[in-house]
């Protein structure tokens, strides 16, 4: 991925920073290139490492993309100059009524029954999840060589 990122800087077009609670979200782009399948909306940190939600028209696309391994992520260390493949996939939150609390699943599990009558969920939101921790000099890039990047750091 060290390449991927080298590539990028030179042939991407950089759109403004995400702010995302404690996160900053840069997305680059090939100029000329289709749009992403997808942005990132926001970032959510848990025990095991990081949700990524995202805004996609076409889902099933992106998950195309992280099943065939096109989707790759790196973490950086750039204290230490390191850099580490990280393993993407793919869930989803399901919220049944407004007020509930979401239950996570896999992309491919069922949705839930939300009542004994089977009510569909109120609101179903999809999400990468990556098994990383950031902080001071650590980041993760998310991208799809040549055509798009995510970089996502900690404030």
């Amino acid at each position: 991925m060290k390449h991927l990122l080298s590539v990028f800087i030179v042939f991407l077009l950089s759109t403004a920073p995400i702010r995302a609670a404690d996160y900053v979200i840069e997305e680059m782009i090939e100029e000329g290139s289709l749009p992403p399948p997808f942005s990132i909306a926001r970032v959510e940190p848990f025990p095991d490492g990081l949700r990524l939600f995202l805004s996609s028209a076409d889902i099933a696309a992106v998950a195309g993309l992280v099943a065939s391994g096109a989707l790759r992520g790196q973490l950086s260390d750039n204290g230490a100059g390191t850099e580490t493949s990280v393993t993407l996939s793919l869930g989803k939150a399901v919220w049944c009524t407004r007020d509930s609390e979401p239950v996570y699943l896999g992309y491919a599990e069922a949705l839930p029954a939300c009542s004994d009558t089977g009510q569909l969920p109120q609101r179903v939101e999809y999400f990468l999840i990556s098994p990383v921790t950031l902080g001071a000099s650590r980041d993760l890039a998310i991208g799809k060589d040549p055509d798009y990047l995510w970089l996502i750091e900690e404030r």
